[in-house]
């Protein structure tokens, strides 16, 4: 039963509220004064609002309170959203129950009736009826608990402050009095440490629960829980403000933690380590222990008006917990991993599909899209660049001050900055609104007018490197961040106009943005890179100020900015690098690299992979593979990662020792022969290295004995690198099966798209099973959206992006059409760079000695094809390979489109025709994209982002361009009308024949969705091994409470 207290304000014959799924049984509205009762009479369900609405009989009248007591019959599904069940395994073979659930953002409508909005809060009393002998939590603590009859217990919880909905809460609901918020009901351990007393006035007991038999790997994240409580009460001058904390380890959960008011859930992965776990785990648990932390004061105290304002508790608690872990932890140099997890978001921020930090919000599943990395990353970082222009110690006080001012209440965006520029006398509104409410970011553009005189323009920047000139009016205030070699203290010029004049010794160094704490790129003259790079392995530049060239430098490139040639000419001054931090970096840049570059000829493939190779063999022949005692955890980790990228470029020593590691490992059972560290570089060597299936099946095995999560998360996500399509489908097969938790699926299936063969049958799986996993997942937080991005966003050729276009073309995409649009026109800004590129990097491959010969590649012992060689079919269709003078068919891509409202055009089929040469006889300018002064030369793209064009060839593309959508738009229309026939006649025969082909229309339903004739594409069959998954994902596994 559920109760609500409630004023009426207005005279009312109806009581509307959100509620999803669930099946009223009855309403009755008593008057707290008078006790006079009214029964409800109908119930009218709105299913697009998530709504229903209580009819009475009588008017309810103003002026005294009501008490609303609803019964209704909801289910416990297994969806991890609203109100779900886990079971666990533990390590003796017992098998536990629970019960959870996944509110944020609006699924506590599918738990109870109730105003499921941030800004509507209320206090919430709560009792339990469970088994006996199961952990009963909530979050606030124990008031009574009853032993019962039957075997069942009663347990009543204090009453909460004031609070929302969506604040998360766990378990096994039985009987609720008044409104409801957060409980746990399992077989848990736990452990316990209480903090100082020194800012309650008494200690807080704080708990961390766990799966049994893994509480010790807890006592990590307790001990982060009890200095957070600590640091936090100091810094915002307030008590926790309820009498304990919970940490609960949950194993199926679908994001990362939640940040329930004293009840905070996390994933089990998320919570517990090992005491031997590794210091990049170590650093993520910190991280999201005191991100879950801080929203017990900026999010829970202070909560948001309406989702809009997501970013801004999210963005905080971002950047807060950076600033906690940087003082706990002031060796962990964890500035340069937050700069690190931003690269994401600026890739992304650098896309037309991309959204403003501040973002309407009037659906719910507008509210779930918007749980993504801008409203997270980018709205932390432009907070850091708002904390290096103000000063840290001034953007705490503000903060300070706003919780005060609006603690137990709700608060916006406008709020904030007006009290931040109380405090700080400054324009914080005006700063902060041009980063919040416009898309993406700026590029400074560095020209060297003299030898002390340099222009700064800056320009949004697009990945794609087609910015028009009526988007490219912009401004940003931009803080330059200024140092020079005879000045290294910043200047804090602020470029709040188009361009701007400085005087700078350009026979130096100089560098823009320095400790990376802007949100934007910098492109230097090629000179004054060179110089920059001179400096690395002196102490002129800090770690994350080399990260920081790095990564603009390789998000140029992608752009056309500067030619892929310059990203790799730069690794060069990286040889003797020792921060484990750059050298991760370094083999993100080239993954992303070679990802894009995946489905090229072999000796292309294998001239990148030599570069790698070249790069981390001399750290591994420094390093070793052996960890002394007392070394250092970086590192440790700079060990591990030399040695996933050396054997994964295929050196046949590290491969070699690889292997010989690993059967020591599974079949002599000498869990000293791989460290913790290095087992996911071993596993995954030894996978692409070799197309048999026992190792894969050791892993396999490995994965269901060990009882360990990071262990056993680590041989689920390994098994996508297996490196057959065998072993592919086995490991598809395997993710959907009952013995990989639902939030689990997407890490089995993401390395998937490191080969040709994976890629291939992720897409034709997702394609044939769309169906099912769409009804299946449509409401678990983030699930289609990493699905779809997993399974698409690596594309490179023309062809796949035709046919994600016509997939989706017939669907309701309103639930992911955000990250449907983002992977487009991410697959657009591959095709883009690998058109433009590929001929500049076959060049600077062959004159720096990385081209291997047909016979020296046979030979290569440890080379791993992955697939590769079967590329070559793929790999020169639909790319545009004009580029220094080749000439191709002109290409012309427009932004993105999921139904089809613009079109791609080039041929129907995607293949590019070779030297032919296009209409008009137009030619592509040859040359290097740098001017003979060596400053950077944005290319107008009127192609393929090559060249710049003449007034005349410019009027003849124009031309050939609307001439080929109109065609194109042709082509669509009559694919539609062939699709609807074929789905006609598909359908009229699955009719007759159905009784004597049950199960042949079972395996291909989805299938018969669309046809790909219209791309010249034979469907592959589903597989054989995926029967039996599916007969599980089409089960139901609800039951009623």
């Amino acid at each position: 039963m559920y109760r609500v207290i409630i004023c009426i304000a207005e005279p009312t014959f109806g009581i509307t509220l959100n509620a999803k799924e669930l099946n009223i049984q009855t309403a009755t509205a008593r008057d707290h004064l008078n006790g006079h009762s009214v029964i409800a009479t109908s119930v009218s369900y709105n299913v697009e609002e998530e709504t229903i609405t209580l009819e009475f009989p009588q008017v309810l009248h103003v002026g005294s309170s009501w008490i609303l007591d609803v019964t209704y019959i909801g289910l416990v599904n297994d969806k991890l959203n609203g109100f779900y069940r886990s079971v666990y395994t533990d390590a003796d073979g017992n098998v536990h129950q629970l019960t959870t659930t996944q509110f944020q953002s609006t699924h506590a409508r599918r738990a109870f009736p109730c105003w499921d909005e941030p800004a509507i809060k209320a206090t919430f009393s709560l009792t339990l009826v469970a088994p006996q002998g199961m952990a009963c939590l909530s979050n606030m603590s124990e008031q009574s608990r009853t032993l019962l009859e039957n075997g069942m217990q009663e347990v009543t919880f204090l009453k909460t402050p004031i609070m929302s909905t969506y604040v998360r809460f766990d378990k096994y609901m039985k009987y609720l009095q008044k409104d409801i918020y957060a409980w746990v009901i399992g077989d848990f351990d736990y452990i316990e440490a209480y903090t100082s007393g020194e800012f309650n006035g008494e200690r807080i007991r704080c708990r961390v629960y766990t799966p049994v038999g893994l509480a010790d790997q807890g006592r990590y994240s307790l001990d982060l829980a009890v200095k957070s409580v600590e640091y936090f009460s100091r810094l915002f001058n307030i008590p926790y403000p309820l009498p304990k904390l919970d940490l609960v380890a949950v194993p199926d959960f679908a994001p990362g933690a939640m940040e329930n008011w004293g009840l905070v859930a996390f994933r089990t992965y998320a919570l517990l380590i090992e005491e031997y776990g590794s210091q990049d785990r170590r650093n993520e648990i910190a991280i999201t222990v005191i991100h879950e932390m801080s929203h017990q004061w900026f999010g829970n105290l202070v909560t948001m008006e309406w989702w809009s304002d997501l970013w801004l508790f999210e963005g905080f608690a971002t950047h807060l917990a950076y600033i906690v872990v940087d003082e706990l932890f002031p060796g962990w140099n964890i500035w340069t991993d937050f700069y690190k997890q931003i690269q994401e978001v600026l890739k992304h921020d650098s896309l037309r599909t991309s959204h403003p930090v501040e973002v309407g919000v009037a659906n719910p599943c507008e509210i779930t899209q918007i749980f993504d990395e801008i409203s997270y990353m980018k709205g932390a970082s432009v907070l850091r660049m708002l904390s290096a222009w103000l000063g840290q110690d001034q953007l705490l006080l503000g903060i300070r001050k706003f919780i005060h001012k609006y603690m137990w209440s709700n608060a916006n965006t406008e709020d904030l900055w007006a009290t931040l520029a109380e405090e700080c006398k400054v324009d914080v509104p005006g700063f902060m609104s041009k980063w919040t409410r416009q898309t993406g970011y700026p590029v400074l553009s560095v020209t060297e007018l003299d030898e002390s005189t340099i222009l700064v323009r800056q320009n949004l920047f697009l990945s794609t490197g087609d910015v028009r000139d009526d988007e490219d009016t912009l401004i940003w205030p931009v803080p330059l961040g200024l140092v020079t070699a005879s000045d290294p203290t910043p200047r804090n010029i602020m470029l709040d106009t188009k361009e701007m004049i400085l005087k700078v010794d350009t026979t130096r160094w100089y560098k823009f943005n320095m400790e990376q704490t802007g949100f934007f790129r910098v492109s230097y003259p090629s000179k004054t890179l060179d110089l920059l790079g001179q400096t690395f392995g002196t102490a002129q530049l800090s770690a994350v100020n080399r990260v920081g060239l790095l990564t603009d430098v390789a998000a140029l490139v992608t752009s056309g900015i500067a030619p892929t040639s310059s990203f790799l000419t730069l690794l060069k001054y990286f040889e003797d690098e020792q921060d484990y931090m750059v050298w991760a970096e370094v083999s993100i840049r080239l993954q992303e690299l070679l990802a894009v570059w995946l489905e090229q000829p072999e000796p292309i493939m294998n001239g990148l992979k030599e570069v790698q190779r070249r790069l981390f063999t001399k750290i591994v022949k420094r390093l070793g593979w052996e960890f002394p005692e007392g070394e250092d955890p970086s590192t440790g980790n700079l060990r591990a990662v030399a040695i996933r990228f050396a054997g994964r470029a295929g050196d046949p020593d590290i491969v070699a020792e690889a292997r010989r590691r690993f059967r020591s490992f599974m079949k002599d059972r000498d869990m000293t022969a791989i460290s913790p560290d290095l087992r996911f570089p071993v596993f995954e060597i030894v996978l692409r290295s070799t197309q048999g299936v026992e190792e894969y099946e050791d892993i396999v095995n490995y994965y269901r004995e060990t009882f360990v999560p990071a262990e056993k998360m680590v041989a689920l996500s390994v098994l996508g690198y297996g490196n057959s399509q065998e072993l592919v489908r086995r490991t598809l097969a395997l993710a959907m099966s009952p013995e990989v938790r639902t939030s689990d699926i997407l890490s089995a299936i993401a390395t998937l798209r490191s080969s040709v063969i994976g890629r291939a049958e992720l897409w034709n799986f997702m394609r044939h099973h769309w169906d099912v996993l769409y009804e299946r997942h449509f409401g678990d937080i983030g699930f289609l959206d990493y699905f779809v991005s997993l399974s698409i966003e690596s594309f490179s050729t023309l062809e796949r992006y035709h046919e994600v276009q016509a997939f989706f073309a017939n669907k309701d995409t309103s639930a992911y059409d955000r990250i449907l649009a983002t992977c487009l026109e991410g697959i657009r800004m591959n095709i883009l760079w690998l058109g433009r590129d590929c001929k500049d990097v076959e060049e600077w491959l062959r004159v720096n000695g990385y081209l291997i010969d047909e016979a020296t590649a046979d030979n290569h012992v440890g080379e791993i094809t992955n697939g590769t060689q079967g590329g070559t079919t793929e790999a020169h269709g639909g790319i545009a390979k004009g580029l220094l003078g080749i000439n191709v068919n002109p290409l012309v891509l427009p932004s993105s489109s999921i139904n089809g409202g613009s079109s791609i055009t080039g041929t129907s089929s995607g293949a590019s025709s070779g030297a032919s040469t296009p209409p008009g006889g137009l030619q592509y300018p040859q040359g290097s994209i740098y001017s003979q002064h060596g400053a950077h030369v944005r290319s107008q793209v009127y192609l393929d982002g090559v060249g710049q064009a003449s007034e005349e060839q410019t009027l003849q593309l124009l031309q050939l361009q609307q001439d080929q959508q109109q065609h194109e738009l042709r082509m669509q229309r009559e694919y539609q009308l062939q699709l609807q026939q074929q789905q006609q006649q598909q359908h009229q025969h699955q009719h007759q024949h159905q009784h004597q082909h049950q199960h042949q229309h079972s395996l291909n339903h989805n299938h018969n969705h669309i046809n790909h004739t219209q791309l010249s594409r034979h469907q592959e069959q589903r597989p054989r091994t995926l029967e039996r998954e599916m007969e599980l994902l089409s089960m139901s596994g609800d039951y009623e409470f």
